[in-house]
């Protein structure tokens, strides 16, 4: 079953798992020898900074589809209860970073009661931020 919570160890775990993808990326970007002595502070971290943006990206878009994949291939409509098919739209989310990431939302639409609708209707309280509460204000 799914944890609704992440403990503070399980954080430092992940934490020190980065930390070692970390090494990685430092081979990648200048071999097993290292950045010589004419690689200043700053390009190092850039390469620092590009990793981190690279690994928030590929965690958030695989948490996130992993979410919507729960939803499956429909869901009822809220106002009227028939199956309608999801789709997806894309949704540029900006996390708190300020980097902006790629989201295929997952969306149904009712041909009878002519609505769009997300999340499910017994997922959320109406009219409750979802997925970004500082941009809740610009979405309306």
């Amino acid at each position: 079953m799914a944890r609704t919570k992440i403990s503070p160890q399980d954080l430092q775990n992940i934490r020190a798992l980065a930390a070692q993808w970390g090494k990685i990326v430092a081979r990648r970007a200048f071999g097993d020898q290292g950045p010589g002595l004419d690689i200043d502070f700053t390009t190092l971290e850039q390469v620092a900074a590009a990793a981190a943006a690279g690994l928030t990206e590929g965690t958030l878009t695989t948490l996130l589809e992993q979410q919507a994949n729960v939803l499956g291939e429909q869901q009822p409509c809220p106002g009227c209860g028939k199956p309608c098919t999801v789709k997806r739209q894309p949704r540029p989310l900006h996390i708190d970073s300020g980097q902006a990431i790629a989201y295929p939302e997952p969306f149904g639409h009712c041909p009878d009661c002519r609505r769009d609708f997300f999340p499910p209707k017994d997922q959320a309280a109406p009219r409750q931020p979802r997925l970004q509460p500082h941009a809740a204000a610009e979405d309306r």
